[in-house]
């Protein structure tokens, strides 16, 4: 056989000597045709550690035994002739740029034709696409036979036979939990307490796990006791589901308490949790204490599922269902661990929908996953970016998933801000127009948020920002932090307010974090819980001065830390808020008297307001607490021009557009704009002060007892023209129409 055809690339010695060795294989093993499984047990006697390392998760001791069990069966798997392999081989050779075939391109081209995940990029089989399990199914069943032949009508009706979606081909392959894996097939095989329980956090795959079990029993990867089981999954709410009439819920159980308690068959109970009180009272008649005896008398293997939060809550609780179980603790991947998945994952959506997902790209959403997605854990979060992706490249006709593609999407699932730089541009106008604060502040706000927002900050756990308002700045936090959501978090409606003059003493901290399990309050929604559902938000606290000591040590832990824990033991992250704290404690005056003279000092500098500013909140806060603030305000500024337009243009503007759909022309004079920019310390901001002082002045102009006008369709009705005006340092308004003219005063 020559080394080359023409036109085609030479083989390294290494390689040509595989050809050999393989028909050596075949050879032996008196097999008329060569399939995928001799190439596999030559591989694995000469180049063991090199098919590990081009395959995550392939271990090559049972990569052997089964290739040895296939090939003793007369089963050689695909048909791999030389001809095809080396023109397979070639071609993802010329592919990453080599000049030569070696031994790891047959190993590729063997790997996915068997529907082993591949380390790189390389995904393409046989044909132009990879081979995966599901696209052979008839190699996956081949000597499995369910020894269960009791028949399951109500679990078929009920529940869903994972063996059998494995031998068929419909389950992905699972990558990174054999640990898990064969401690649940050990504690299987155990004569007593064969139930383990898989607990963890939602999102670790644990189901994943269970799936995993029934490929290695459809592939004869199991000890004895285990061979030839169905693995059948049942949810509780789908045994509750339409059992209305009384007796039949427990009917449903018994039959399928009965159904599964035959050897050969493997009950999976996934949110084992559910059991408890579904179809009848908690502890008499509900599907926990039916299913309790038969686990007790060993008469079905039970696989159970569950986070931990409802197995301590739940199972745990019942000593006599907890001990029934042998749990198994299932631990978030970590990223190195979560790459493989991905790996395996990118070649499904390759070849079920032609999208390729690069390398680096996986790499890049495992760590945004990790950065900005803290409440959710690995590899569901990473999963689901992967999904989105593909998704999205798929929806819009593209082969592949670029860099801004994975960006775009997944700031756009974590509802992060895209186009920091605009909203940044934005953020420095609408400070310097609609808040009144010093500018020395505000500048060293934007340049904290200019590192934060872009994740470039060196304790990225932290808040993007933490402000702190003393003295007449109190008066500013509401426009603040209606500004800060509108332009970094796209919308004012991103304002979590939480009032700590509420939390008084020890006993109000659980009005913060939550009650204890089994105390009033325990399952209650909380402000915080608001944080953890839209984590790009702006959080404000409010009068912390007057929170009890040890509410306020909770709150700098958290600032510190980057996140509260509830008393369910859940983490609230705040790395992607910005917080706003806010202590109406007053400040030494800018320009008290000095000695006995009548004369005053000139006005303090920067720094010195900033220690005053620290000294007040020192005294009312704590050191502790103060420590965490990145920017402390204890003033208001002078109204700026820019500040009038806005007031002009933007808040009386849209108060006139409000009131002329109810015929209400309005208009003012430039004195209106003074008196509102003189008031600019008044509590809750300048919309605060247009709602309860000039709204009540022109709420009895409305026309027609509230209707609606719209003067493009009604000319007959004409709109009532009002003008604010300042009179004896009053608001007034003058009405004029047709027939009279009117005023009221403010």
């Amino acid at each position: 056989m020559p080394d080359a055809p023409p036109g085609g690339l030479p083989l390294l010695p290494g390689a040509a000597k595989l050809l050999a060795e393989v028909e050596h294989t075949r050879e032996r093993r008196g097999h008329s045709t060569l399939g995928a499984y001799h190439w596999l047990l030559t591989l694995l006697e000469y180049h063991s550690l090199m098919l590990e390392a081009r395959s995550p998760g392939l271990q090559s001791g049972p990569a052997r035994d089964l290739a040895e069990s296939r090939l003793q069966a007369g089963e050689v798997g695909p048909d791999l002739p030389v001809e095809l392999a080396q023109a397979e081989a070639r071609r993802r050779a010329q592919a990453r740029g080599a000049t030569r075939v070696a031994e790891r391109d047959f190993a590729d081209v063997v790997l996915a034709a068997l529907g082993y995940p591949l380390a790189d990029d390389a995904v393409a089989g046989i044909g132009g696409h990879a081979a995966t399990p599901r696209e052979q199914p008839a190699e996956l069943p081949a000597g499995y036979r369910p020894r269960a032949t009791k028949p399951t009508p109500t679990l078929d009706a009920l529940g869903r036979d994972l063996t059998r979606a494995a031998a068929e081909g419909r389950l992905s392959a699972i990558v990174g939990r054999d640990a898990e894996i064969q401690l649940m097939i050990e504690t299987l095989s155990r004569r007593t307490k064969r139930n383990p329980a898989l607990v963890g956090p939602a999102g670790v795959g644990k189901t994943a796990i269970v799936e995993g079990l029934a490929q290695r029993i459809v592939a004869g990867q199991v000890p004895e006791t285990l061979r030839n089981c169905r693995v059948v999954v049942i949810q509780p709410s789908h045994v509750v589901a339409g059992a209305s009439m009384a007796g039949q819920f427990e009917e449903r159980m018994k039959q399928i308490i009965d159904e599964a308690s035959q050897d050969g068959l493997i009950l999976f109970i996934d949110e084992v949790h559910s059991l408890m009180g579904a179809g009848g009272r908690m502890g008499a008649t509900d599907a926990a204490s039916l299913l309790k005896p038969a686990l007790a008398r060993g008469d079905l293997a039970c696989i159970a599922a569950t986070t931990d939060d409802e197995y301590r809550r739940y199972i745990e609780d019942d000593t006599a269902l907890e001990r029934r179980f042998q749990p198994i603790r299932v631990h978030e991947l970590s990223a190195a661990e979560t790459l493989p998945v991905l790996i395996s994952l990118s070649q499904e959506h390759l070849r079920d929908r032609n999208v390729r997902v690069n390398h680096d790209v996986l790499l890049w959403l495992i760590e945004f996953s990790q950065r900005f997605m803290r409440n959710r854990y690995l590899p569901d979060k990473a999963v689901d970016l992967l999904d989105q992706c593909v998704a999205y490249a798929h929806t819009n006709g593209r082969t592949s998933v670029s860099f801004s593609d994975a960006m775009a999407v997944a700031q756009r699932m974590v509802g992060m801000p895209a186009a920091v730089e605009d909203r940044l541009e934005t953020l420095k106008a609408e400070l310097a127009n609609r808040v009144a604060l010093p500018e020395e502040e505000m500048q060293a706000l934007v340049n904290r948020l200019e590192v934060t927002v872009r994740g470039l900050d060196l304790r990225p756990s932290r808040p993007n920002a933490v402000v702190l308002l003393l003295d007449d700045a109190v008066s500013q936090a509401v426009t603040l932090a209606e500004v800060l959501a509108e332009t970094i978090t796209g919308s004012a409606e991103r304002v979590v307010t939480i009032d700590f003059s509420r939390f008084t003493d020890r006993w109000s901290l659980s009005m913060l974090l939550g009650a204890g399990p089994g105390y009033v309050g325990y399952e209650d929604t909380l402000p915080i819980h608001k944080v953890a559902q839209t984590p790009w938000c702006v959080l404000l606290c409010q009068n912390v001065d007057a929170a009890y000591s040890g509410v306020q040590a909770v709150l700098a832990q958290a600032l510190a830390d980057g996140f509260f824990t509830d008393a369910t033991g859940r983490r609230i992250y705040l790395s992607d808020t910005t917080v706003i704290l806010t202590a109406p404690v007053r400040v030494a005056d800018a320009e008290q008297s000095l000695g006995f003279g009548s004369g005053r000092a000139a006005p303090p500098s920067a720094a010195e307001r900033a220690a005053q500013a620290a000294g007040a909140a020192r005294n009312a806060l704590g050191e502790p607490l103060l420590e965490r603030c990145d920017v402390v305000i204890a003033r208001t500024a002078p109204t700026t021009a820019a500040q009038r337009r806005w007031l002009e243009t933007r808040l009386l503007q849209d108060l006139a557009v409000r009131y002329l759909k109810y015929g209400v022309a309005l208009d003012w004079e430039p004195e209106v704009v003074d008196w509102l920019a003189n008031r600019q310390d008044i509590a809750g901001g300048w919309e605060k002060l247009v709602d309860d002082q000039l709204a009540p002045l022109l709420i009895p102009h409305l026309a027609a007892a509230g209707e609606p006008y719209v003067s493009s369709a009604d000319n007959t009705k004409p709109a009532t023209a009002l003008t604010l005006q300042l009179r004896d340092g009053k608001i007034t308004v003058s009405a004029k129409t047709a027939d009279n003219a009117t005023e009221g005063a403010s």
